[in-house]
């Protein structure tokens, strides 16, 4: 049954459901960015060669991803503001539908990794021996891609009807798999041969396909309404539904890959700021990571609220639901900050094999952190969460590839090619690009142009 919120937003009823919503989201992050470390540690036993291998493996399966979690955004989105308007069948259409284009999108990558790697991995790496272990790995995993977008669409459906918790518990009986597996199959354990590279493929593949089929068998079992039969493929096999499915999140996918290689060639650019800054922002990115996790889980509860709310046409209960996830991120936002700040010496002590100048510039490069990360909080939950509630795809994909493209990664080049500034201030240039989307993220909200139903709007 599907919760409204007319009464007073401090209930305990809101409270209740914006942390089932809110906490598995925040713990599947933090579970994948720590099993994301186990399995780079283990890889990192065979060799520099293998490490090279798996991490470019796992940079174009992250690529895809991106691409997959597009249309599972548009899925969700659509569900939710569906699931206000008490319309089950369309959120049953909806999944089905972006089942069929996910398909038809990852299908051609998949005979690409499967059949044609040899031709084109050798151009992207010239290392003969990284270029034949990425070969291996993408040959074993390449139907992951299918599982996991089938994985990734049915987990936004389920998120958007409020279930997180069977999203979560296939996540982290997947994750346990993987970890246990590589353990068996890299190294030799347990009665297995030691297969290196190609046994940490298959780990993955086995993980992720007994994540899908655990969600399916749930599904099913429980005759839940996405446990879908050919009627609703049927139904939802009609032009008028796709072509306002595929305008509404086309968006939404450009949107992930234009941030998908932005976020990227940040990260490759800092590789010419030194080593000592390459040393930093490999401890920095996993700290923001589980930092930013809590964030990500208030931008899906705020989706589902929100969207629910505008798909019941309540668009006053939506305006009230936004001020309320506004508040409560720049209390936490406060909350985790101050506490970084005074746990950075903990946090530096960790890594005591750092020397004096490095440890140093980690415990500024925090301290900065701090101090200006509620502002890409804040834009994270208005964009991730409230405009996308309200299918405003389209202003946040202008948005973010204008600041990034135009403003952000250009800046941040030019300072670390021609200008000697300390990596203090190349950190800091991170945040120019938050910076300048604060205001018109805040102005578009406050026009309230974002709020539509999209059960009877055109997307």
């Amino acid at each position: 049954m599907v919760q409204t919120f007319s009464t007073p937003l401090s209930s305990r009823t809101l409270w209740v459901s914006v942390l089932s919503l809110a906490l598995p989201v925040a713990a599947q992050m933090i579970l994948q960015s720590l099993i994301g470390m186990a399995d780079v540690l283990m890889v990192g036993n065979l060799g520099p060669a293998a490490l090279a291998a798996v991490g470019l493996a796992a940079k174009l399966h992250f690529l895809l991803l991106v691409l997959m979690a597009g249309l599972g955004a548009g899925c969700g989105i659509l569900v939710a503001q569906y699931t206000g308007a008490s319309n089950m069948p369309a959120c049953q259409r909806t999944v089905a539908l972006t089942l069929f284009v996910g398909a038809v999108v990852m299908i051609p990558f998949t005979l690409a990794f499967a059949f044609l790697s040899e031709l084109w991995v050798p151009l992207i790496n010239p290392d003969a021996e990284v270029a034949r272990l990425t070969i291996t790995y993408l040959k074993i995993t390449a139907p992951v891609l299918l599982i996991t977008q089938v994985i990734i669409i049915y987990e936004a459906g389920l998120r958007a009807l409020g279930n997180t918790g069977l999203p979560l518990a296939m996540g982290a009986l997947a994750g346990l798999c993987n970890i246990i597996l590589n353990y068996a199959l890299i190294f030799g354990h347990f009665g297995f041969p030691a297969m290196g590279v190609e046994g940490a493929a298959w780990a993955t593949l086995v993980a992720r396909a007994l994540q899908l089929t655990g969600t399916l068998l749930w599904v099913y079992h429980k005759k839940h309404a996405f446990a879908l039969a050919k009627s609703h493929f049927v139904a939802a096999a009609n032009r008028q539904d796709l072509k306002r499915f595929v305008n509404f999140s086309l968006p939404l996918v450009i949107n992930h890959i234009v941030w998908g290689v932005g976020n990227a060639t940040y990260h490759v650019l800092t590789g010419y700021a030194g080593t000592d800054a390459l040393a930093v922002m490999g401890i920095v990115v996993p700290i923001e990571s589980l930092f930013f996790s809590i964030f990500i889980g208030l931008s899906n509860a705020s989706t589902v609220l929100i969207g629910r709310a505008l798909g019941g046409d309540k668009t006053d209960e939506a305006w009230q639901l936004y001020g309320f996830f506004i508040r409560l991120t720049m209390v936490l936002a406060a909350v985790l900050s101050v506490s970084l700040w005074f746990a950075r010496p903990l946090v530096v002590g960790i890594f005591d094999e750092l020397d004096v100048q490095t440890a140093t510039l980690l415990n500024n490069t925090l301290a900065i952190f701090c101090v200006l990360v509620w502002i890409k909080t804040m834009n994270m939950v208005r964009i991730l969460g409230v405009l996308r509630a309200g299918g405003d795809n389209r202003f946040c994909l202008t948005t973010d590839t204008l600041v990034m493209w135009g403003l952000g990664v250009p800046l941040y080049a030019f300072t670390i090619f021609s200008l000697d500034v300390s990596f203090l201030v190349i950190f800091a240039l991170m945040f120019v690009e938050d910076t300048a989307k604060f205001l018109p993220v805040w102005v578009r909200i406050r026009f309230r142009r974002w709020m539509k139903n999209l059960t009877v709007a055109k997307a």
